[in-house]
């Protein structure tokens, strides 16, 4: 019972209704672009391929996409649910970015032994410590706006990754295997991500080497054990249809083209284009202020963490190997850091309190500027007109014989036409039925004689021509050639293609041959949302994620504030697992009965678990540390 000299039940209260407000904004923040602007589709470049390759995996397996851990947890989600696939992404992009902020919080929240000790010498006010983690959640919440924008993968890791090392400074054996499945989970979301979050452990568990050996083989075991999951889950995607290699964006075809001086200045000239939007830039000088707040494992998490990014960036810039700003949107541990800095600010400026107030409110406002431009700048890159131009398309290439190439002509004015040849390639197999996918190729025609032609244009031109001959070739059925009038900004429809709907013209074989009979309705067409209806998906997405991993996040976090704020990642990481590996074994995850199945062994199987360590009689996981004498 709390009272005036047990105040730990008051200030629990206190920091879970602070959490709830945390949680509150963000959902706000992130669910508030969709409301304001009208939006039906998920935001962001890498939106529309997000929506391909959930609904090619559907159709062919999870094997079918290289980066399995978004397709699985949002055709569970579709499923369980009965929502659309567009709200389901949508909704994944507000809720993880809300997820986002609730792991840092919860890292910060975290106390390990070292600091309650100096925090009780130094009669650290408890008030200081619940603004340092709320502080944290909202500038790293807020500043995920950059994954958020469509970089469903990178966002799923980073806050799968953030929960990791929230599990691994709880210093137990439960919350030590919780953060080793957690990192398997996030391997399978984004498999290249992993080849950053592992060198960031590493770093770590070597500045732990001479202080804590016990720090030293957590992290040893917890990467071990996310490795061999991430392993098991990778070899058993070899079994089925491979994932198809197409370009999705400017940076493959630039790569796939070999013009790599190109794909260099690019990637510097989005560096210096975007600085003003990465909240680091303002934050810097804070995190480096705020680092002497940290003690332990927490500690050297974040200075890892920062040292690795660091030379990320500079190898990056040096070798042009992959972009910079990719360092840059993943380093939550700037934002977080600064939250500490702010806090250490406000207490140096205490005696003054109206410069203290005005100093950490002005820079907080400073540091989300940058994450509130981008975020509301974001858009749908398809939209209801492109989606019913190619579901008009999609009748007659249902009609077609399977294996049929499907061709799109893509034409711009623009010097180079990349950006909208990659965009309309994404859109069409976003949008055609889900056995169709494979067959779309988009076709590029060279530049007219009275333009002048770049490198790109060239190499553009000539990949898709090739791309397209290459399809011919392998059918044994002619073509089917679209000019949509959304894709193809310049072309006009020559005489033997026929107009059938506003703005699609079709043409069979290479010499006008007869068309199809189009199918008389569209086959799984892709269904646009509402602004109310991603409302309405971000909480029952959020709600769900929540009860499939309130069970999990119970069995090793010692706290409610950790458990709460975990859950929803913990539930995230149980759908991909259970997900991936029972579509492995053979149960569909689109309808109902599979996404329902994988729900329930999902989150059932948390409950399951705490139920029989509490059975066992053991010592229940506790991140409470007592006071150490003074």
């Amino acid at each position: 019972m709390s009272g005036p000299d047990n105040p730990g039940g008051r200030r629990t209260r206190t920091d879970l209704l602070a959490l709830g407000a945390l949680a509150a904004g963000l959902l706000a923040w992130y669910v508030g672009l969709f409301v304001v602007r009208g939006f039906a589709f998920p935001v962001g470049p890498d939106g529309p391929v997000y929506l391909w390759w959930t609904r090619l995996a559907g159709h062919d397996g999870l094997s079918a996409v290289s980066r399995p851990g978004v397709p699985a947890a949002a055709l569970v989600l579709q499923g369980a649910l009965h929502l659309p696939l567009s709200a389901v992404l949508a909704a994944l992009e507000c809720v993880l970015g809300v997820a986002v902020g609730l792991a840092s919080a919860a890292l910060v929240h975290h106390r390990d032994p070292g600091w309650k000790a100096l925090a009780v010498l130094a009669d650290e006010d408890p008030r200081e410590h619940r603004a340092a983690w709320l502080l944290a959640g909202a500038l790293a919440g807020t500043f995920a706006v950059h994954l958020a924008s469509g970089y469903l993968a990178n966002l799923t890791f980073a806050a799968l990754f953030l929960t990791a090392a929230t599990a691994l400074a709880m210093a137990t054996p439960r919350a030590t295997m919780a953060a080793g499945l957690l990192l398997g989970a996030a391997g399978l979301a984004h498999p290249l991500f992993l080849l950053l979050g592992v060198p960031i452990l590493a770093v770590a568990g070597a500045l732990a080497w001479r202080t804590d050996g016990a720090e030293v083989r957590r992290v040893a075991s917890a990467s071990a054990e996310g490795g061999l999951v991430f392993a098991a889950g990778a070899l058993a995607l070899l079994v089925g249809p491979g994932p198809l290699s197409v370009i999705t964006s400017r940076d493959g075809m630039l790569r796939t083209a070999g013009l790599t001086d190109v794909l260099r200045s690019s990637y510097v000239h989005r560096l210096v284009h975007r600085w003003t939007r990465y909240v680091e830039w303002a934050s810097i000088p804070l995190a480096v202020y705020g680092l002497a707040e940290t003690r332990g494992f927490v500690r050297r998490f974040l200075v890892a963490w920062g040292t690795v990014s660091l030379g990320g960036i500079v190898i990056g810039l040096a070798t042009g190997l992959f972009p910079a700003d990719r360092f840059i949107t993943f380093g939550f541990v700037v934002p977080i850091l600064a939250a500490y800095g702010l806090v250490r600010l406000w207490r140096a400026l205490a005696t003054r309190r109206f410069v203290a107030t005005a100093a950490t409110g002005g820079l907080v406002l400073a540091m989300t500027a940058g994450a509130f431009i981008a975020w509301a700048r974001q858009e749908p890159f398809l939209s209801t007109v492109e989606v019913d131009a190619v579901t008009a398309a999609g009748r007659y290439a249902t009609a077609a014989p399977p294996g049929t190439p499907l061709l799109f002509a893509v034409n711009d004015r623009d010097a180079t036409a990349t950006f909208l040849a990659t965009q309309a390639g994404n859109v069409i197999r976003a949008t055609l039925p889900p056995d169709r996918i494979r067959d779309a190729h988009v076709v590029v025609p060279p530049p007219a004689a009275d333009r002048t032609a770049t490198t790109e244009r060239i190499a553009l031109a000539r990949i898709t021509w090739n791309d397209a001959r290459k399809a011919s070739r392998a059918s044994s059925s002619p073509p089917l050639s679209f000019l949509l009038t959304p894709f193809d900004r310049v072309d006009r429809p020559p005489p033997s293609m026929t107009r059938v709907a506003d703005g699609v013209f079709v043409e069979a074989g290479e010499g006008g041959t007869e068309l199809p009979l189009a199918s008389p309705r569209p086959v799984d067409p892709l269904e646009p949302s509402s602004p109310g209806g991603i409302l309405l998906a971000t909480f029952a997405v959020l709600s769900l994620l929540f009860v499939a991993g309130y069970g999990w996040a119970a069995a090793f976090a010692g706290d409610e504030v950790a458990r709460l704020a975990l859950a929803p990642l913990c539930g995230m990481a149980a759908l991909v697992l259970s997900g991936i590996a029972l579509e492995r074994l053979g149960a569909p995850l689109t309808g109902s009965v599979g996404p329902a199945t994988v729900s329930a062994v999902a989150g059932g199987g948390g409950y399951l678990v705490l139920f029989l360590l509490e059975r066992r009689g053991g010592p229940k996981p506790s991140n409470e540390v007592h006071d150490e004498p003074r």
